[in-house]
């Protein structure tokens, strides 16, 4: 029988399996040469409802949450958005949960 435990427990499971991944990449982030005009740094989840799916990404931005890119010629200057966790799965219905 599905409840609210067993769902937050597989939550918890599903995202677990992934926090060496995350680590892995919050760890290269923080050494980007990042571009001066950049003030803070926006980090939003994104959640697919529909296939139980979860991402993560980035974005630089200025003080009024304006994304800020930079369009010189050096290519070790980072400004813009990348993709902290990609799209993983959080939740995986098992069909017997809705059973009694």
């Amino acid at each position: 029988m599905l409840t609210v435990d067993n769902y937050i427990d597989s939550i918890k499971a599903n995202l677990e399996k992934n926090s060496d991944l995350l680590v892995g990449n919050l760890k290269k982030i923080i050494t980007y040469n990042y571009f001066s005009e950049i003030d803070l740094l926006d980090f939003t989840a994104f959640i697919e409802p529909a296939n139980f799916g979860i991402s993560i990404r980035m974005f630089s931005t200025d003080r009024e949450a304006n994304e800020v890119f930079y369009e010189g010629n050096d290519t070790t200057v980072f400004a813009g958005s990348v993709d902290v966790i990609p799209d993983v799965t959080y939740y995986q219905l098992i069909d017997n949960s809705f059973d009694d």
